[in-house]
């Protein structure tokens, strides 16, 4: 049996803004999946569909790895980097990054990405493989998503050598922009925001040294699968830590966390459920609601706006969702913002009756309000 989150640990992912020092930088960082192409109907979600004025940044999520060189997945991933890439000749400014990880490689990537850290030869093999696919494919950095060094079955050196890869990779990418004449090659990371897994599987000052943008993925700290969670300190941690504000990236959610009631009568914080929520018909997943469905599910549902948080959740039958609204994002944005995933806001305006992209229009007014100019 799982619990709801009580007062002092519901989503911590949106709630931790209230511990947050203001950050200075005003970048939208926006994750586009490769399987959205798959969602069905109205759902489907392709390059075309991407509003340029949201994002400063776009990371095509992923690309795999196979012997220490990045590989496509998709049978048509070259195509999509191509409509990607093309965007840029409508904003200037736009830069793209692909990334590397997560669940393109098996769970989690712990074996690929451990076995390439091993050596400095696969560490060699994987850096000058992304330069050259970076360069053939028009984009501007590598975001690497390994969840996580020394956990989820990664060996305890995994945290050096990660260090080491990322200081290897900055100076490859340093050479190869003074060879080439190109600007460098952009570094990213998704970062964890548990305070327990941050302390294991990151040496932070060492790290930033050789980064450009650090994604923390402050949501999922609490979902159907999870027990409890202590209270979150993601931002300021890996600030104090020592990492520069100006790379930190506050991650949102585009997306509800769902649970299924153990009691429809008992809904309010701390009730028992029984698991994850039911799967609706676009994202079919179990536990998980895109924005645009949190629209249609807020039809009949009773919502209720948690002060302690400053971030509503909402119940229907024995239905219980959290999630993250307008008023939420203006309270909460103190930093530059990541998103997860662009392609589950209501892009087309058909669900939530707020025009298109409300969920990133919302973001990026709230990160304008919040965000002292210079």
């Amino acid at each position: 049996m799982t619990l709801l989150p009580s007062d002092q640990d519901l989503f911590s992912s949106l709630g931790l803004a209230l511990l947050l020092q203001l950050g200075n930088s005003t970048n939208i960082v926006c994750y586009f999946t490769n399987w959205s192409q798959y969602c069905p109907g109205i759902a489907r979600y392709m390059p075309e569909n991407v509003d340029l004025c949201l994002c400063t940044h776009i990371i095509f999520a992923f690309t795999g790895m196979t012997n220490n060189q990045m590989t496509t997945i998709e049978w048509n991933d070259e195509t999509l980097y191509a409509s990607i890439n093309g965007l840029k000749h409508y904003n200037r400014g736009l830069k793209t990054l692909l990334s590397v990880g997560a669940g393109t490689l098996e769970p989690r990537g712990k074996t690929l990405f451990s076995n390439m850290v091993a050596t400095a030869e696969n560490h060699q093999t994987f850096v000058q493989s992304a330069i050259w696919f970076l360069r053939k494919y028009n984009f501007h950095g590598l975001d690497v998503d390994w969840e996580y060094p020394v956990n989820c079955g990664s060996p305890a050196d995994t945290k050096q050598l990660f260090t080491v890869l990322l200081k290897e990779m900055y100076e490859a990418f340093e050479h190869e922009a003074t060879q080439s004449n190109k600007p460098r090659l952009l570094i990213s990371a998704a970062v964890s925001a548990g305070k327990g897994t941050i302390e294991t599987a990151y040496q932070i000052p060492e790290m930033s040294k050789y980064m450009d943008l650090i994604n923390v993925m402050t949501y999922d700290l609490r979902g159907s699968w999870d027990g409890f969670l202590p209270p979150d300190y993601a931002m300021n941690y890996w600030k104090n830590q020592g990492a520069p504000a100006e790379e930190l990236m506050v991650g949102f959610g585009a997306y509800a966390s769902t649970f299924t009631l153990t009691n429809p009568a008992s809904h309010g914080l701390d009730a028992p459920t029984s698991g994850p929520g039911t799967a609706r018909s676009y994202t079919q997943e179990a536990g998980s609601l895109a924005y645009f469905e949190v629209c249609s599910f807020l039809k009949g549902a009773t919502e209720v706006w948690n002060t302690p948080q400053e971030v509503p959740y909402a119940y229907k039958g024995n239905q219980w969702i959290g999630y993250a609204n307008p008023k939420s994002f203006t309270l909460k944005v103190s930093w530059g913002s990541m998103v997860w995933n662009i392609g589950l806001d209501d892009f087309t305006g058909t669900f939530c009756g707020q025009g298109k992209y409300p969920f990133m229009h919302a973001l990026k007014s709230a990160l304008s309000v919040s965000t002292p100019s210079k």
